[in-house]
Parts: structure tokens; C-alpha cells; sequence
């Protein structure tokens, strides 16, 4: 018995070794077949495998985006310069980056506004601190945007170059010769979508599935109503605006929750400042507490011909009204902003 069981044993290790030896030219073949892409890939393709690998194995989001981020910059500056070395290059950036600029100014106008509740005219430092504040969302989120209509239409750009390859069109060289464009434009969408999301996630300081989900929800919530009449069309606007209106008290009691837990006697206002700060969620709520903060402490003026209060400082609107700005841990954003009659020795307000 034990002869028989040592046979079949030697049998069976002859049989693995003969197919290990059989598959060791495809082995060594794939391998080398795998080494030959490798070495065939860019830098930035390199780097957008690596971003997709840690994506799919480590499913790390952010660790991803920040890898998309630089095979992105090295793909994609060369063909920056290039484009800013040719006189219509240059004025095509410089509109692009105007338009931009200009939304910045409108949007930080409207933040001033909501902060102080005056023209952000009177508080032209602050509009300005508000400008540089939303400038770099503004910018690189609508170049990522811009990046991911790209490659939207490039897979229908590279088709048309073969198309009219066999008419002998040669000239055409805006993509770069490198390895499988078309599949490289497919994961760099990818990518780029994967960017979108968490900076999105980072932004308004929500997990990048919450993001996902909203924006699958608004996306198929945009097709119903696409495909409604017009009488479900209003029915269905109004029925999301509800629910938008519900949802934002929610998020108003959410943003005065830590408040209450505040302190209002303490000694350190700085650290009650940062502590609030902290306890914000999203950039663009720290924003406006940062506004608020930078209003107070450079924009307004602790001395004022008008009449004010002791721990208070002011801003002029004109000879007959102030604003008065006021710490209050119990007001929206760390401050309160206040329009009040001028009382100095020159003006005496109106009794009402």
C-alpha cells in the first residue's frame, strides 16, 4: 500500500513539474510582455495606473486624487506652455482665467454682504480678503471641470483622427503619441471624476459617497422632471423646493449646535474664536468666519466720531449711519453687524 502511495505521489510531482516547465515560456513571455508596457507608458500614465490601483486595492479616495493630481500637472503643463508661447493661446488663458476672476469678485461681493448684511462696497479690504479667500476653489474646480469635458470629447476627438487618417491627415498632433490614448483618456475621466468628488468632499466637508449620492440623485431628479409635462414639471419644482426649505433649518440648527456649548464668559476670545472656527463645517463656512474676523479686526475702526459701544468698533456708511460690529459667540458667525444712527456731537439722530 505504501508502494502504491509513493508511486502515485512521484507521478503527481512528475506531472506538476512537466506543466510548470510548460508554463514557464508564458510565463516568462507575459512577464516580459508586461515589462515592454511599462517601459512604453509615460510618466503621468504611470502615475494615473498607480492612482487607479490605489483607488480599486487600497480604496483610498484621497491618496488617489492627490496622484491624478500630479500625473495631471505633468501631462497637461507642457501642453499649458505651449499653448501660452502662441498669441491666441495667451488670450484664450487670460479670458479664461478673467472669467473666472470676475465670478470670484461677484461671489465675494454676495459673501460680504451676507456676513455683514451692507454693500460689500464699505468693506473694501474685507471684499478683497473674501476675493483671495474663493479664488483657488473657483479656479481649480472650474479647471477640473474644464479637464473633465476634455475627456469627455476626446475619445470622440481621437475617432475623427482616424477617420481621416487615410486621407492622409498627419498634421493633427494635440494629443501626445503615447501609449493607448484612447484607453488613457478613459481612466484619466475616471480620475478626474474621482478629483471632482473630493474636493467637492473637502469643500463642504461631507464623505465623498454623501457627494456621489447627491449628485446621482440630482441627476436622475433633473431627467424625471426632463421627462414630465409642464404641469408635473412645476409640480416637481416645488416639491424640491420644500424639500430644500426643510432641509436648510436643519443645517442653521446643525451650524449653532456648538455655540451652546461655548462659553460666552471666557477670558481667551481668541481661542473661543478658534474653537468656533474649528467646530464650522465645510470651507466655505470657515471662510465667512474668517471674514467676519478679518472685518472686525482690520476693516473696522476701534475710534469713531459716532456714539458706540464700549467693546464694539465701527465702520462709517455715510455722515448719518455706522455699522457696528460687536463680538457675540451667539451670532451667526462670531460677530455681530449692526446698522445704527450716527449720535456725535455734529448729527443727532431723528427720535422716533
Amino acid at each position: 500500500m505504501r508502494r502504491y502511495l509513493k508511486i502515485a505521489k512521484w507521478r503527481a510531482n512528475k506531472q506538476f513539474q512537466q506543466q510548470q516547465r510548460s508554463w514557464q515560456p508564458h510565463k516568462t513571455r507575459l512577464v516580459e510582455r508586461l515589462q515592454a508596457i511599462w517601459f512604453n507608458l509615460s510618466t503621468a500614465q504611470k502615475l494615473y495606473l498607480l492612482a487607479l490601483s490605489s483607488l480599486i486595492v487600497l480604496q483610498s479616495g484621497w491618496l488617489s486624487a492627490t496622484i491624478t493630481i500630479i500625473a495631471l500637472v505633468i501631462e497637461f503643463w507642457p501642453k499649458f506652455n505651449q499653448l501660452w508661447h502662441s498669441l491666441a493661446g495667451k488670450a484664450l488663458i487670460l479670458i479664461f482665467y478673467a472669467s473666472i476672476a470676475n465670478f470670484v469678485l461677484a461671489g465675494a461681493s454676495g459673501i460680504v454682504n451676507d456676513v455683514t448684511h451692507v454693500s460689500a462696497n464699505h468693506f473694501n479690504y474685507t471684499h478683497n480678503f473674501a476675493t483671495l479667500l474663493y479664488l483657488p476653489p473657483w479656479a481649480l474646480g472650474i479647471t477640473l471641470g474644464t479637464l473633465l469635458l476634455f475627456q469627455l470629447f476626446l475619445p470622440f476627438y481621437i475617432f475623427i483622427l482616424l477617420l481621416i487618417k487615410p486621407f492622409g491627415s498627419e498634421r493633427v498632433k494635440f494629443i501626445s503619441q503615447s501609449y493607448s490614448p484612447l484607453l488613457t483618456a478613459i481612466v484619466r475621466f475616471i480620475l478626474a471624476t474621482v478629483v471632482f468628488i473630493n474636493l467637492i468632499s473637502f469643500l463642504d466637508d461631507k464623505p465623498p459617497e454623501e457627494v456621489l449620492d447627491n449628485m446621482v440623485s440630482t441627476f436622475i431628479d433633473s431627467k424625471v422632471i426632463a421627462k414630465e409635462s409642464g404641469e408635473e414639471q412645476q409640480k416637481a419644482v416645488e416639491e424640491l423646493s420644500e424639500k430644500i426649505e426643510q432641509q436648510i433649518p436643519d443645517i442653521n440648527e446643525e451650524a449653532q449646535v456648538p455655540s451652546r456649548d461655548i462659553n460666552i464668559q471666557a477670558d481667551n476670545e481668541t481661542a473661543e474664536n478658534l474653537r468656533q472656527f474649528l467646530d464650522s463645517k465645510g470651507y466655505f463656512e470657515r471662510s465667512k468666519r474668517l471674514i467676519a474676523m478679518f472685518a472686525y479686526s482690520f476693516e473696522a475702526d476701534s475710534y469713531s466720531r459716532c456714539l458706540k459701544a464700549e467693546n464694539s468698533k465701527a465702520v462709517e456708511l455715510n455722515d448719518y449711519e455706522i455699522v457696528q460690529v460687536t463680538p457675540d459667540h451667539n451670532a451667526e458667525y462670531g460677530y455681530r453687524f449692526e446698522v445704527i444712527a450716527c449720535d456725535s456731537p455734529g448729527v443727532t439722530p431723528v427720535a422716533k
